[in-house]
Order: C-alpha cells, then structure tokens, then sequence
C-alpha cells in the first residue's frame, strides 16, 4: 500500500496525462498481488493434501491393529462365559452342602486360581489422538469412535489391573492355605505342572465362608467383563466398518 500511494504521488509529478504509466504500475501491482494469493493458495491446498494422506495413512494402520481385535473379544467372551458357568457350578456345589458333589468341585475350581488377561493395547489410536490431526479429519463420527475406543480401552485395562491386584493379594494368600493348584486349574496348565503334593481338603470347604466370598467376587468380576467384552467388540467393529468406508479401499488393498 505504501508503495502504491508513492506511486500516486510520482504520477502527480510526472508529466503523464495520459494515465498510462499508471495503468502499467497498477496493473503489475495487481499481478503480483494475485500471483501472492495464488501461491499461498497452492501452497495452503497443498499442506492439507499432505495432512489428509498422512491421516489416511494413520487411518489403514489403525484397521489393521481393530480389525484382528474383534475375533479376539470374541473369543475373549467365550471364555469368559465358561469361567462364569463353572464359577456357578461351584457356588451351587458349595450351596448344596451335599458332600457327594464335591467330586465336582474339583473339576469346576479353575475360574478362582487363575486370572485371564484382559489387557489391550492400540499403539497408533493412542498416537493419533495424541497429536493434532483430530481437527483435520471430516469424518465427526471417526473421531467420535476413536475416543469413545480410548474410553473404553481406559476402563477395560482398570478393571484388569484391579483384578490382578485384588488375585495376588487376596486370592492367592487363599489358594497357598486352602487349595492344591495342581489339582484344579485348567487342563491345559495341568500339563505344565508336577502333579501331587498335598491333597486339598474339599469337606473342609464346604463351610468356609472366604471361598464362598471369593467365588463371588469372581463371579460378579467375569460377568462384568463379559459386558465389557461384548460392548467392547461391537465398538470394534463399527470402527473397522466405518474406517473401511472412509478409506474407501478394496479388501485386498486393506489386507496387504
């Protein structure tokens, strides 16, 4: 501008009725002002392009590390839904009083010596929300998900670290007086172990107060994990459907 107003003034001075002088500064002024905005316009399209395939890029790995996920919570549910059947059994066997049934308790114990991990991790969807793309993206209901899976991600590993405190501080004291782990735990354990030692005195728990306790702490701990689970699956996969229409990729680009 101050450029321009020198020029007015030299144009007053100058000899140039004409105006044609004027014009020519005029008009170079207004090409190079529009040359100006044209390049920060390019300049600008192109940093948002770079954004956009950046987050695009985040988006594909992100499918990769859900989409396996679901089949885990899956069968994460499954398991659990055993745990809980068993841990039943044993509150009813224990109810009973009936000392013929504690054959079956035996069998039905392993929902209280052990604990199942319930931990996951999302390495890039922890990065992602950490840095400042979120702005950037046009999907409301992508970024929507993706906090509500840190949520849920949040409350998920609590409740399993809560669970692992409250084994290894009031389980397991339990289990090394009372119960020979051996004996009970799951088959597949089994075969990693010595078996013998002590025997566990089952008649002897027909009556005790702590093991009923403590089976029902875990009872009430598996079926709220089994909500999680299922919850946390359906959120899984409404993430993976509606990243894999955001992206708009073929299966076997999204597999490779």
């Amino acid at each position: 501008m101050a450029k321009l107003v020198k020029q007015l003034i030299d144009y007053k001075k100058s000899e140039d009725k004409s105006g044609k002088v004027l014009k020519n500064r005029l008009a170079e002024i207004l090409l190079v002002k529009v040359g100006i905005l044209l390049a920060l316009a390019i300049y600008g399209w192109y940093q948002d392009h770079k954004e956009q395939q950046h987050i695009k890029e985040y988006f594909v790995s992100i499918y990769h590390e859900v989409s396996p996920a679901i089949a885990i919570g899956k069968a994460k549910t499954m398991q659990t839904d055993s745990l809980i059947h068993m841990t039943e059994r044993c509150l009813h066997i224990l109810n009973s009083k009936n000392k013929d049934s504690l054959i079956y308790l035996k069998d039905n114990l392993a929902p209280l010596v052990i604990i199942r991990s319930q931990s996951f991790d999302f390495p890039m969807v922890k990065e992602f929300l950490g840095n400042n793309y979120t702005v950037k993206v046009k999907s409301k209901k992508t970024i929507k998900l993706l906090r509500k899976l840190q949520q849920e991600l949040s409350n998920i590993n609590q409740a399993h670290e809560y669970s692992n405190n409250q084994h290894q501080l009031v389980v397991q004291p339990f289990i090394n007086k009372w119960i020979n782990y051996s004996e009970v735990t799951l088959p597949n354990r089994k075969k990693l172990l010595v078996q013998g030692g002590p025997k566990t005195q089952y008649d002897q728990l027909l009556s005790n107060l702590e093991v009923w306790n403590l089976l029902s702490l875990k009872l009430e701990a598996y079926k709220a994990q089994t909500i999680r689970q299922q919850n946390f699956t359906v959120l899984l996969q409404d993430l993976s459907k509606t990243l894999k229409n955001q992206l708009k990729i073929e299966d076997s680009e999204l597999g490779s």
